[in-house]
């Protein structure tokens, strides 16, 4: 994507501090994009923005932030405007996962989850996407996930999440490619990151685990070109053919078979 006015591309990347975050920097580093990392976790942050631009001729800032928390998204459009006018790519990577039954989960916890997958990231790309639309040119990846394909009990709010996001990208993938923006849903599958240790969970996936280079790999590579639902590999197709194919009840149940936590306590 060309930047605006001359200068090299500004890119935002949610969730920058770790994990595919991390990656999506890099990689986007390495391109000639400006970044702004956005994250909680500010001493990670501050060693990989110290690193990318230490390797590359580009401009990293930072911004600690609970993008789980209400009026993220405008705090957040606040800070790139006041760096930049223009924002060429919007990374929403941010998000975690909380495994177990619905009935045990923390309230607040369930209510974070809800506001950073799908409050802050609604709001962020209705703050933003005008800008693009008027001037013909950007792009928005949604960090989805393959659960977002399935109903996965023990991680049902996460999997549902993920679904909307999918929908969510597919439609205003449409709405705007006249104007020359693109919108992408990455849903990559089990990944090489410490997502599952935070959600509380050992993965058992007989197809291995992903890595979070080629998930960004594949992710910018399919941005401009497209589908507006990216997979990842072979593993990705795998999994999108079977919740196209196989009824959905049956999967659920085969899902709810594997993902079972240990029986809570009776009483």
């Amino acid at each position: 994507m060309d930047a605006s006015e001359g200068m090299r591309p500004f890119a935002i990347i949610t969730g920058a501090s770790r994990g595919l975050g991390a990656e999506y920097a890099r990689a986007l580093a390495a391109r000639g994009y400006d970044l702004l990392l956005v994250s909680r976790d500010k001493p990670r942050m501050d060693r990989l923005a110290a690193d990318l631009a230490g390797r590359y001729p580009v401009t990293v800032g930072m911004e600690m932030a609970d993008l789980a928390q209400p009026e993220a998204a405008h705090r957040l459009y606040v800070a790139a405007r006041q760096r930049r006018g223009a924002l060429d790519l919007l990374v929403n990577n941010a998000g975690f996962g909380l495994f177990g039954e619905f009935v045990d989960l923390p309230m607040a916890r369930l209510q974070e989850m809800l506001r950073l997958h799908v409050n802050t990231i609604v709001e962020s790309i209705r703050l933003f996407l005008p800008g693009m639309i008027e001037r013909r040119s950007g792009g928005i990846i949604n960090v989805s996930s393959i659960a977002g394909l399935f109903s996965i009990p023990y991680l049902a709010e996460y999997a549902a999440t993920k679904a909307f996001l999918i929908s969510l990208s597919e439609a205003l993938a449409e709405e705007v490619r006249p104007f020359g923006v693109h919108i992408q849903a990455c849903c990559p599958g089990s990944t090489e990151t410490d997502f599952h240790a935070t959600a509380g969970f050992r993965p058992r996936n007989p197809l291995g685990l992903q890595a979070p280079a080629m998930v960004v790999a594949v992710s910018l590579a399919a941005l401009e070109r497209g589908p507006a639902v990216v997979t990842i590999g072979w593993r990705g197709r795998i999994l999108a053919l079977l919740s196209r194919v196989v009824p959905r009840a049956w999967l659920a149940r085969a899902a709810a078979r594997r993902m079972r936590p240990s029986r809570r306590a009776a009483g």
